[in-house]
């Protein structure tokens, strides 16, 4: 099933955290432990890679924590999966073929890298400045959109 990992939603919750933050204020790994009840260590993984990518800067000391690196209007969704997951990929043969039997005679590759495409393009289109809209009602159909009834 294609789903987001609990690190990703975990890092999009810092994320917008810190971009409903007062201006020029730090928050801490301990803050959006307590705040989101997220175990602190993995968080403390999710931030790190986060600021790796350039998406949040740190400070140390009794004042540090962690800021947005750039302005949430400049994020995309696959900022986030990227730095967090890497490279988005669809199927392992897309980073290993050795790793799959089938690479040589498969029937199905085109049309993934296909979809995969499609996806990437839409998650680097993806605005996080979206997360700050209100909170929107899910109906029935919108839970179940792959199944037909």
């Amino acid at each position: 099933m294609l789903r987001l990992s609990k690190r990703v939603e975990y890092g999009l919750m810092a994320v917008l955290h810190m971009d409903q933050a007062d201006e020029g204020a730090w928050t801490t790994a301990a803050e959006l432990a307590a705040t989101y009840q997220i175990p602190a260590e993995l968080l403390g993984k999710v931030l790190q890679a986060l600021g790796r990518a350039g998406i949040l800067k740190s400070a140390h000391g009794a004042k540090g924590g962690y800021q947005l690196a750039r302005p949430m209007d400049e994020l995309v969704l696959c900022d986030v999966l990227e730095a967090i997951e890497g490279p988005f990929r669809l199927v392992r043969c897309q980073e290993e073929p050795h790793s799959c039997d089938q690479y040589e005679v498969c029937s199905i590759r085109e049309p993934v890298l296909d979809i995969q495409q499609q996806l990437l393009e839409y998650l680097g289109g993806f605005e996080l400045k979206a997360f700050r809209l209100k909170k929107r009602k899910i109906n029935k159909r919108q839970e179940n959109l792959c199944t037909t009834n």
